[in-house]
C-alpha cells in the first residue's frame, strides 16, 4: 500500500503554542483542531464537570461585542464543528472551505486566548442547563451522558484522577459558578498548553504570514520557542484497578434497553506503546459479535478505546434486549474475548493464531488508511499524539508501529491486560436519570440582534468529480467516480426494494440469516477490507473498502457474494428459536412504539408504516424468505457505485469482468405505490408514556410531496431551518434541551416526509411544543425571513462542500440518487439547487406541511397532557 504521509510544517512559536500544518490538497476544504492540555481530571473537588462546562461556554463567548462563537463559526464557513474533553484535554474541531481558512483561525486564536469573553451570569446559566440535559441523554461520545462516569468510578480505585464524573453531576454542576469557570480557563487556557494543528487544502510556504496574522500577538510572542516540559510520565507505571465488585453494579438511565458495560484498565495511552491498544480494540470490535449467536439476549457490541495519559480503558458495550441475565451475557462477552487471544501449544494452532493476526493486521491497516480519509478525524488525532508525545511525528509514528506489531506482541498484550479477573462490569436498566430540573433560566437574546460579518460563499469545486455510469449487459448498472489523493476504494452495492419489497417481517428475517453460500474469490479478510450491510426501508446496502490495489478482489467479492446469496431452512429455524423470543421486548419500548405511531399517522396503512414487530417476524416462513431473496438479488435490480483513486480505464473492464458474469434473471423490483395523499387537519399529538421521566422526547413531522431533485433541496432547506429555528429558541435561548436534529426521508415511490426529534426538559414541553407549533404557522403565513433563508442555505452549503470530501459521501449520496430514480448527475447539482430555494418555494412547502402536522412525545403522561394544553395556549 502506497505510503500514505502528507507534507508538514511545524512552528514553536515565541509564546509557547505549537502549529502543525499539514498539506492534503485531496479536496478544497480544511480542517483546524485545537487541542488544550486541560481536562476533566483537573477538575477541582466538588466542581466535577468544569473543565467540561468551559468547552460549552466556549461556544457562547462574544468578542468585542460580536455575535456568540457559534454563530460567527457558522458564518466564518464552518461545515462542521464540535468540541469535546476527554480526561486530559480538551478539543475544539472545526471543518470548512479552503476559503474559511483566515477567519476560522481568527476566531480559534479568540477563544482559545479568552474562552468566556463576553459571557454574562444569565448565559452561565442556561448554559449550565444545557448540559444538565446532556448529562440525562446519549450524545456525541455515543454513550449516555453519566456512563463514561460509571465506567470510570467502576474501573478505578477511589480517588484516582479518573475514578470522577466526568461531565458532572447534579449536585456538582449546581454548586459551579461563572467565577470558578473564569478562573479555570485563565488558568489552563495559555499558550504554552495548547496545540494546533490545520490540515487540508493550505498553502505550506505562506501559512507562516496566515498564522502571524490570524491569530492575537500574545499567542504568536517573539523571540525564541519556549522549552516544552515533558507531558507524559517519564516512567510508565500499571495503573490501578478498582477492586471488584460482589455483584454486578445496576444504574438507571435514559438507555432504550438495558445495556452492559465491561471495561478493563490498559496503560497510558498517546505514545507508540499504545499502538497495541488501538489494533486491540479494533479487532475486538469485530470478533465479540460471535457472542450475540451464543446469547439471543445480546442485539449488539461495540468497542471503544478511551485514550488518557496516567492510563486507558477499554470499553465494551453491550446492548440487550431484556436483561434476563446479564450475568450470563457478561460471561459469554468474557469467553469471546478469552477465545480471540487464547493459544495454543500445538504446531497447527500457533500457525492458525499467527494468520489471524496477520489478518487483523491488514484489516487494521486498511482502516488506518480509511479513517485517513476523515479530514478533521485525522487533525484531531494528530493533534493529540503531537501535544503529548511533543512530536510533530508522533502521527506517522504511531502508525508505523502499529503497522509492525507482532503476533507474539499482541497475543502477550492481550494475556497480560484482559484477563478475566481484571475485568469490570455494571448493568443500566431504563428508567429515572436521577437528574431534576432547575427553574426555567432567563430568555436570553437571540444572536441574529446582533450585528454579524457577512457569510462567507464556499467553492463549489468539490462537486466537479468526474462521474460515468455504465450499463452492463445482464443489467447491473455500474457508476464509478474516481477521487484521486488517497490509496483507496469504496464499492457501493444498492439492490432495490428493501423492507417494503414484501411484507417487511419478510426482508428483516431474510436480511438477517441471508449469506454467500460459496466464496471461492476469498474473504473480505485476506485483504483486510472492511464491509458493511443494511436493510433500508426501500433497498438493501452492501459496502466494502479497502486499498485501492485490492480493487479487483472488492469487485470479485461483491459479485460472488451477490450471485451467490441464499438462505437455508436450518438457519430460519435457528433464528426463530435462538434470536427472535429476545425481540418480543423490544415492541414494547417507548421509543418502538412512539416511532410506530408517528409513521401510521404520516402514511396509514402504507407498506412504509408497517414495521416488523414480533408477531409478524414468527409467521415468517423459509419459503418466503427464500423467494424474497431470489426476487431481491437479481442484476436488473442492482447499482454498483465504485468511488476511490483509481484508473476508470482499468477499473471498467475489473466491473465488467465480476459483475457481468452475475448471470440470474428477473426485473428490477417495482417501487411500491404512493402513498395516499395525507388530509389536512389540525395538528395532531401522541402521547407515548413514560412514567416519571425527567426529560420528553418530541417528535415534529409532516408527510411531503414525491420528491424530484429539485423538490428535496427545497426539503433540505426546510429541514434546516426547522433545526435552527428550535435549536435557537430551545436551546441558545432556554437551555431547555441538548439539541435538535432533523431529517428528510425519501423513499421510492413517493414517500417523503420531514421529522424533527429532540429531547426535552419535562418542564418546559410546553414551550418547547408551543415553539414548534408557532414556527410552522409562521413560516406557512409569513414565509422565511430572507436572512434567516440565507443563513440556512449558507450552513447546507458548507456542510455540502466539507462532507464531499469523501468518498463515503459520494458512495452514499449517489446510490440514494439512483435508488430513487434521479440521475447521477443530479448529485453534483443539489448546491445549485439548494441556491435557488427562494423564500415563496418555502411558504408553499410549509403551508402543506403545516396541514397534516403530526407531533410525537414520550413523556410522563399527565406532564404531556399538561404540556399540549400550555402550547395551545401560548
Amino acid at each position: 500500500m502506497r505510503d500514505t504521509a502528507f507534507p508538514l510544517r511545524d512552528f514553536r512559536l515565541g509564546s509557547g503554542l505549537r502549529v502543525v500544518v499539514e498539506q492534503d490538497s485531496r479536496a478544497p476544504v480544511v480542517a483546524v483542531a485545537a487541542l488544550v492540555g486541560v481536562g476533566s481530571s483537573n477538575d477541582p473537588q466538588g466542581k466535577e464537570g468544569l473543565a467540561h462546562l468551559v468547552e460549552h461556554l466556549a461556544f457562547r463567548a462574544r468578542h468585542g461585542g460580536t455575535a456568540s462563537v457559534w454563530t460567527r463559526l457558522e458564518q466564518s464557513g464552518a461545515g462542521r464543528f464540535n468540541a469535546f474533553t476527554g480526561m486530559d484535554h480538551t478539543v475544539y474541531e472545526t471543518m470548512g472551505p479552503r476559503e474559511s481558512l483566515p477567519a476560522l483561525l481568527a476566531l480559534e486564536g479568540q477563544r482559545l486566548a479568552a474562552p468566556l469573553d463576553g459571557v454574562t451570569p444569565d448565559v452561565f446559566t442556561v448554559e449550565r442547563e444545557v448540559v444538565r440535559n446532556e448529562l440525562r441523554q446519549r450524545n456525541e461520545s455515543g454513550y449516555v451522558g453519566k456512563v463514561t462516569s460509571w465506567a470510570f468510578e467502576n474501573a478505578f480505585p477511589e480517588g484516582h484522577p479518573y475514578a470522577r464524573p466526568g461531565i458532572g453531576t447534579h449536585e456538582s454542576l449546581t454548586a459551579t459558578t461563572l467565577a470558578d469557570a473564569q478562573r479555570f480557563a485563565r488558568l489552563s487556557y495559555r499558550p504554552e498548553n495548547v496545540t494546533i494543528v490545520i490540515s487540508g487544502d493550505v498553502e505550506l510556504t505562506t501559512v507562516d504570514a496566515l498564522i502571524n496574522k490570524a491569530l492575537p500577538p500574545s499567542w504568536v510572542g517573539s523571540g525564541p520557542p519556549l522549552a516544552l516540559e515533558q507531558r507524559l510520565p517519564r516512567d510508565i507505571v500499571e495503573p490501578p484497578v478498582a477492586p471488584a465488585a460482589k455483584e454486578l453494579v445496576t444504574h438507571e438511565a435514559a438507555v432504550t434497553s438495558p445495556e452492559l458495560y465491561v471495561s478493563w484498565v490498559l496503560p497510558r495511552g498517546f505514545d507508540e506503546a499504545s499502538a497495541v491498544q488501538e489494533f486491540v480494540a479494533s479487532s475486538l470490535d469485530s470478533s465479540l459479535m460471535r457472542a450475540a449467536w451464543n446469547d439471543g439476549d445480546i442485539a449488539y457490541i461495540d468497542t471503544g478505546l478511551i485514550r488518557g495519559t496516567r492510563a486507558s480503558l477499554l470499553l465494551v458495550r453491550v446492548v440487550l434486549n431484556k436483561g434476563d441475565h446479564p450475568k450470563r451475557s457478561l460471561e459469554k462477552v468474557l469467553d469471546e474475548v478469552h477465545h480471540s487471544w487464547s493459544d495454543t501449544n500445538d504446531a497447527a494452532g500457533v500457525a492458525q493464531r499467527e494468520q489471524t493476526i496477520v489478518e487483523m493486521r491488514r484489516h487494521v491497516a486498511a482502516g488506518m488508511v480509511l479513517d485517513s480519509e476523515d479530514l478533521l478525524a485525522r487533525a484531531v488525532r494528530r493533534a493529540e499524539l503531537t501535544h503529548f508525545m511533543t512530536d510533530a511525528r508522533a502521527f506517522s509514528r504511531a502508525q508505523g508501529a502499529l503497522l509492525s506489531l507482532s503476533g507474539s506482541k499482541v497475543t502477550g498484550f492481550a494475556y497480560q491486560w484482559l484477563q478475566r479477573s481484571r475485568a469490570r462490569a455494571f448493568l443500566v436498566r431504563p428508567g429515572a436519570t436521577g437528574v431534576g430540573a432547575l427553574k426555567a433560566p432567563s430568555l436570553l437574546i437571540p444572536d441574529e440582534t446582533v450585528a454579524s460579518a457577512p457569510p462567507v460563499t464556499p467553492s463549489l469545486s468539490a462537486f466537479s468529480a468526474p462521474v460515468k455510469t455504465v450499463r452492463l449487459d445482464n443489467g447491473v448498472e455500474v457508476v464509478m467516480v474516481p477521487r484521486p489523493g488517497l490509496p483507496l476504494v469504496r464499492v457501493g452495492v444498492a439492490l432495490k426494494g428493501g423492507e417494503v419489497s414484501g411484507p417487511s417481517a419478510v426482508a428483516t428475517l431474510a436480511n438477517l440469516g441471508a449469506s454467500a453460500e460459496t466464496s471461492y474469490e476469498g474473504s473480505p479478510s485476506d485483504w483486510g477490507l472492511h464491509t458493511r450491510k443494511s436493510l433500508r426501508s426501500d433497498q438493501v446496502r452492501y459496502e466494502v473498502a479497502g486499498p485501492a490495489g485490492n480493487v479487483g478482489n472488492m469487485l470479485a467479492i461483491t459479485a460472488e457474494k451477490l450471485s451467490t446469496m441464499r438462505i437455508t431452512e436450518p438457519v430460519v429455524k435457528f433464528i426463530h428459536d435462538e434470536l427472535l423470543p429476545w425481540t418480543a421486548a423490544a415492541d414494547a419500548r417507548p421509543g418502538v412504539i412512539a416511532n410506530r405511531q408517528l409513521m401510521q399517522a404520516l402514511y396509514g396503512k402504507h407498506l412504509y408504516a408497517q414495521p416488523a414487530t414480533y408477531q409478524t417476524l414468527s409467521a415468517v416462513d423459509w419459503e418466503s424468505t427464500r423467494d424474497w431473496v431470489k426476487v431481491n438479488y437479481t442484476p436488473a435490480n442492482a447499482v454498483v457505485v465504485i468511488a476511490g483513486e483509481f484508473d476508470m480505464a482499468q477499473v471498467e473492464p475489473l466491473a465488467r469482468k465480476y459483475l457481468g458474469g452475475w448471470g440470474a434473471k428477473g426485473p428490477a423490483v417495482a417501487p411500491p405505490a404512493p402513498p395516499e395523499p395525507p388530509a389536512a387537519m389540525p395538528p395532531t399529538l401522541y402521547i407515548t408514556p413514560v412514567t416519571g421521566a425527567t426529560q420528553a422526547s418530541l417528535s415534529v413531522a409532516c408527510r411531503l410531496p414525491a420528491a424530484t431533485p429539485e423538490a428535496e433541496a427545497r426539503y433540505a432547506v426546510m429541514a434546516e431551518l426547522a433545526r435552527a429555528r428550535l435549536w435557537t429558541q430551545v436551546r441558545q435561548q432556554r437551555g431547555a434541551s441538548y439539541g435538535f436534529d432533523t431529517q428528510v426521508s425519501v423513499a421510492r415511490g413517493g414517500a417523503a416526509h420531514l421529522l424533527v426529534e429532540g429531547v426535552v426538559d419535562s418542564p418546559q414541553l410546553g414551550m418547547a411544543l408551543g415553539v414548534a407549533r408557532r414556527m410552522f404557522a409562521s413560516f406557512a403565513k409569513d414565509g422565511v425571513p430572507a436572512a434567516e433563508l440565507e443563513r440556512a442555505r449558507t450552513r447546507l452549503m458548507t456542510q455540502a462542500v466539507v462532507d464531499f470530501s469523501s468518498t463515503e459521501a459520494w458512495v452514499d449520496a449517489l446510490l440514494d440518487a439512483r435508488v430513487r430514480d434521479f440521475s447521477a448527475e443530479s448529485v453534483a447539482q443539489r448546491p445549485t439547487l439548494i441556491q435557488g430555494v427562494t423564500s415563496s418555494d418555502l411558504k408553499s412547502e410549509f403551508a402543506r406541511c403545516t396541514e397534516h402536522l403530526v407531533m410525537g412525545v414520550q413523556a410522563d403522561e399527565a406532564q404531556a397532557k399538561a404540556a399540549a394544553k400550555e402550547s395551545s395556549q401560548l
